[in-house]
């Protein structure tokens, strides 16, 4: 994956602005993480407490992977049964692709301004 000169300026930014923020049950809400679908976030994970910066992707729902987020209000009463979910970053040897299949995996993710 490469990136776009904006998206590297806001990945490396030290103090980037927060557009907003999920924690705890708020990241079961895929009307809300439908708006961070292929933009940057922050997000720290469950497991270590790891904290890392990237492109958020909702690659599979429902066993779906043809999605489209472009109207927010199509997700506000969807039920997850599965999810697939990934985050892309750049690292100093090349870049990183974590990917996740369950939200509880989250514990808080922000969507950053670009």
């Amino acid at each position: 994956m490469s990136f776009t000169e904006k998206q590297l300026e806001l990945i490396h930014a030290e103090s980037p602005e927060v557009v907003f923020k999920l924690e705890g049950i708020e990241v079961v809400a895929i009307y809300s993480l439908g708006q961070m679908h292929n933009k940057i976030v922050r997000l720290t994970d469950n497991f270590f407490g790891n904290t890392k910066v990237g492109v958020f992707k909702i690659d599979e729902l429902n066993d779906q992977n043809e999605l489209s987020f472009s109207n927010p209000d199509d997700w506000q009463d969807v039920t997850i049964n599965s999810i697939k979910f990934s985050l892309k970053g750049p690292t100093k040897w090349g870049e990183f692709e974590d990917t996740y299949q369950r939200l509880t995996d989250i514990k808080t993710i922000e969507l950053l301004e670009n």
